[in-house]
């Protein structure tokens, strides 16, 4: 489905906002968890783990699903990268450091660790398909948002779970390819019912190209899938 939409979203209220700091592959990384104002359900909040680009330089980058996670009652996880923001800088690995993150995000306090969403953008896609066994060892997602996906095919029906795909209409990898052939893919593959948003005037990362924000109409799409595949969160 190809749609663009800017009409105005009210800002949700966010509720604490906790600093985190963890161990990497021999640095020291920062980042923050930031809940819902609403009561967490008994088992506690579903959570949304962002899985940057790597060429993100600040996890405000993320304020969007920041903004989706208080709407529906969940929480939010994200890190500065190595040499980024408020973590250190120095040679080592990135899915180590990946994978440092999603266990210090899922010890987190009033999470519920049979609700994670895994948030993948761009090449955060393809690190997530060739680590899959790693983080499902440390916990299995629930579910992913693969924006700016890098996946096709054949790559994509690796991931055994419910997907999401948003993509760039502007987006160096065809849409055609990498949003529809993709989530056809999956879905006769998995069963899953996976679906698709294109977002025209953005570049790969889903933001405007004028003005640099993340797409509305994007946006507002993540907020409805996840509010069906995890409804006890709203």
């Amino acid at each position: 489905m190809v749609a663009d939409q800017k009409k105005h979203m009210p800002e949700p209220s966010i509720g604490l906002t906790r600093p985190v700091t963890f161990a990497g592959d021999g640095v020291q990384l920062a980042g923050q968890i930031d809940y819902s104002s609403e009561k967490p359900p008994e088992t506690g909040y579903p959570l949304l783990f962002v899985l940057q680009s790597p060429t993100t330089t600040s996890r405000r980058e993320y304020d969007y699903l920041v903004r989706v996670g208080a709407s529906l009652g969940m929480a939010t996880f994200r890190w500065d990268q190595r040499g980024t923001g408020a973590s250190g800088s120095g040679p080592g690995s990135v899915v180590a450091d990946t994978l440092a993150a999603y266990k210090q995000a899922i010890s987190q306090d009033f999470v519920d660790k049979k609700r994670i969403f895994i948030a993948a953008h761009n090449e955060g896609s393809l690190l997530l398909q060739e680590n899959l066994e790693q983080f499902t060892a440390i916990q299995e997602p629930y579910g992913a948002l693969l924006i700016g996906n890098m996946l096709d095919e054949s790559m994509i029906t690796t991931l055994r779970l419910p997907l999401y795909i948003v993509m760039s209409k502007n987006d160096w990898n065809d849409w055609r390819t990498y949003a529809r052939d993709a989530a056809e893919a999956h879905a006769l593959k998995t069963g899953y019912d996976t679906q698709f948003y294109v977002a025209p005037n953005t570049n790969r990362r889903v933001m405007y190209t004028s003005g640099g924000s993340f797409h509305r109409g994007a946006e507002k799409a993540i907020r409805d899938w996840l509010g069906i595949v995890c409804p006890y969160s709203r």
